[in-house]
């Protein structure tokens, strides 16, 4: 059975604000131009490359 991960403080900021949006994570990906698989590992902090990060942040309009 696989293990769910807890999100972090960004992947919270994410995870309410794609919510607001009625967005999922995939679709974020697809915006950002990566792979839905990176976005979760952002949010769960399994994948911590600033430049994903920054796709992210920008795409949905999040201040640093």
């Amino acid at each position: 059975m696989a293990r769910k991960m807890r999100l972090t403080d960004f992947g919270i900021r994410v995870k309410g604000e794609l919510d607001r949006r009625g967005m999922t994570q995939r679709e974020l990906a697809d915006r950002c131009g990566i792979n839905y698989r990176v976005v979760n590992d952002v949010l769960t902090g399994r994948n911590r490359k600033e430049e994903n990060i920054k796709r992210i942040r920008e795409t949905l309009a999040i201040p640093s």
